[in-house]
């Protein structure tokens, strides 16, 4: 009988501690799961502002090369005003896109230097028209590249 009740007790531990670890085990799959859905949100909304800043880069680029050819005698190689970029949409453009860079590269958890190989940093010239065009280009591809690496963490 003592026999009995030592094995009962064992048993009883043992069906205890295997509860434990299936609620440990529940419990943190749902933080998993919550961490998921909080990474999934943000890489959703970083990609809705790559979608925006792509738009309105792409309106910009294709007003200026729309400009360049209806107006030729314009000279798209003349010196643009500093306070002119700064104050203007291109400063937007230019901070938005510094900023979703940020905001990925927290998102994703990656090294300064391992995101730079990713997605290196565009060099943007906004020194003259025909710079402005190339440099945001540039900043184009790198946003669409960046769209679709989002895409695939979805």
């Amino acid at each position: 009988m003592e026999n009995k009740n030592r094995e009962k007790e064992k048993l009883d531990a043992e069906i205890a501690r295997s509860l434990s670890v299936l609620k440990m085990k529940e419990i943190h799959k749902q933080i998993e799961d919550i961490e998921k859905l909080r990474k999934k949100s943000a890489i959703l909304s970083i990609n809705q502002r790559l979608d925006f800043c792509l738009r309105i880069t792409k309106e910009i680029v294709d007003l200026l090369i729309g400009m360049k050819k209806d107006y030729p005698e314009v000279l798209f190689d003349s010196k643009i005003p500093p306070e002119f970029v700064t104050e203007s949409l291109l400063g937007t453009v230019l901070q938005t896109y510094e900023s979703i860079r940020f905001d990925l590269q927290r998102n994703i958890n990656l090294k300064n230097e391992d995101f730079e190989r990713l997605f290196p940093q565009s060099k943007i010239n906004f020194d003259s028209w025909n710079k402005v065009i190339y440099s945001l280009g540039c900043v184009m591809m790198q946003m669409n590249d960046m769209k679709m690496y989002c895409l695939r963490l979805l």
